[in-house]
């Protein structure tokens, strides 16, 4: 908010409090007058149950209780926007915080505006808080946001040096709704991923997938995936349609330098329609990549295992070294009956058994298979209550009352979901050394 703008809205702020308060008599003013400015909700029919604690007008902030179902209320201008963690510039949001018995909300808007750019609500069950989260389109700090985008997240408050407690990321679960420039919906983001930067515990089985899901193609990618003891480490990215910009898509892990050298010959081939790719790393110390490309002609799959020997310096032990190709069902893209005529190829070799990176290769070759036959996304809204994309057209009101009727089976699910992804059983977790 410029300098203009501030001081226009501190008088405002002030007339209508002092006509508010009876200060000012050249006209009247309720509660709700003063509370719009700072985007506090006031039920106008009960006005009386209202009460002003506090109200500042060198930086706008205001304190508002409701007595009758005790929630209280603060908001303040700012040039903070720490839900979208940016900070700096001038005076332009409002910052408003709603706490009550059953759950805390944050929400941010710019000064003047009725629609939130982000809101956050928190609900709290003993150590462990569920958080939904819905942001706005908007372009603040660097990357903005071009959609509308909502946000279930599971955590765990921990007890850190003895001293604070602090925020463990479990388990986030993210849906966007990308438009157009016309307004029109485009297509979906999804991504669902365990743990999250900083860690104060020791990770078990850990994930981070993501999909692009459109009207005429579906994008695939895992950032993470680790099996302990089993397929230790473990990314990949899946193409129905490679004619995007492939750099924009890719795994983090994934350098530009080695995407475009000998390592994916065909990923930048203009012949090449499909392409998916899986690397990773087995607890037998092997290296593993598996390609599948699909041209004009047929669907070519290149799969390579490989030991570092470690005696002689940067050479490796090639053990398979494979190139299987079909003939092509159809024209186009790849399609999930040649995605499934693939695999049954590859799970006639030898070297299939007891073969970790094959096993995590098949079943997410499978999830890409669905996706693309289904036009569906990785969270499954028919079987998982809490999959982000049923909340993000329902207004807060109507998720604080879903929270509130399904909250202990809520959180059980969360548990549950948690631990089934990370392979292990229920009990504290072992928290990191400081």
């Amino acid at each position: 908010m410029y300098r203009g703008e501030n001081e226009y809205f501190k008088r405002a702020i002030k007339r209508a409090y002092k006509r508010y308060t009876g200060e000012r008599d050249d006209k009247t003013a309720t509660i709700a007058d003063v509370a719009k400015f700072f985007n506090v909700p006031i039920d106008k029919e009960r006005l009386n149950d209202y009460v002003i604690k506090d109200i500042a007008y060198d930086v706008p902030s205001i304190s508002i209780i409701d007595t009758k179902n005790n929630i209280s209320y603060h908001a303040n201008y700012t040039y903070d926007a720490d839900l979208l963690n940016y900070s700096g510039g001038v005076v332009k949001f409002n910052s408003v915080v709603a706490t009550s018995p059953l759950c805390k909300e944050e929400s941010l808007y710019y000064i003047g505006d009725e629609r939130p750019i982000i809101t956050k609500m928190t609900f709290t069950s003993g150590d462990y808080e569920l958080v939904l989260e819905k942001e706005n389109a908007h372009a603040i700090g660097l990357f903005g946001n071009n959609g509308v985008k909502f946000a279930v997240r599971y955590l765990q408050n921990i007890e850190r040096d003895n001293r604070r407690k602090v925020k463990q990321k479990l388990l986030t679960k993210i849906h966007k709704d990308n438009y157009n420039s016309a307004g029109s919906l485009e297509g979906c983001f999804e991504q669902i991923y365990t743990y999250g930067l900083p860690n104060y515990i020791i990770k078990s089985d850990n994930i981070d997938k993501y999909a692009y899901i459109r009207k005429d193609s579906v994008i695939y990618g895992i950032n993470t995936l680790e099996k302990k003891g089993q397929c230790e480490r473990f990314d990949g990215i899946c193409f129905e349609d490679i004619r995007v910009d492939v750099d924009k898509y890719m795994p983090l892990q994934m350098s530009v330098d080695e995407r475009k050298s000998k390592t994916y010959p065909f990923l930048y081939d203009s012949r090449v329609t499909s392409a998916l790719i899986f690397r990773g790393f087995t607890s037998d110390e092997v290296d593993h990549s598996l390609q599948v490309y699909k041209d004009q002609e047929k669907v070519r799959l290149k799969y390579l295992a490989s030991r570092r020997i470690y005696d002689k310096g940067f050479n490796r032990e090639i053990i398979v070294d494979e190139e299987l190709d079909l003939p092509n069902i159809t024209d186009g893209k790849i399609t999930y009956e040649e995605i499934q005529s693939l695999l049954l190829l590859l799970q006639e070799k030898s070297y299939v058994s007891n073969n970790e990176f094959i096993n995590v290769s098949v079943v997410e070759l499978n999830t890409f298979g669905t996706m693309v036959k289904d036009r569906c996304g990785l969270i499954k809204e028919d079987i998982d209550p809490l999959a982000p994309s049923l909340f993000i057209n329902k207004s807060f009101d109507e998720i604080r009352m879903l929270v509130e009727t399904n909250k202990d089976s809520y959180f059980d699910l969360l548990d549950k979901q948690f631990r089934n992804i990370t392979n292990q059983r229920k009990g504290n977790a072992k928290v990191l050394k400081p």
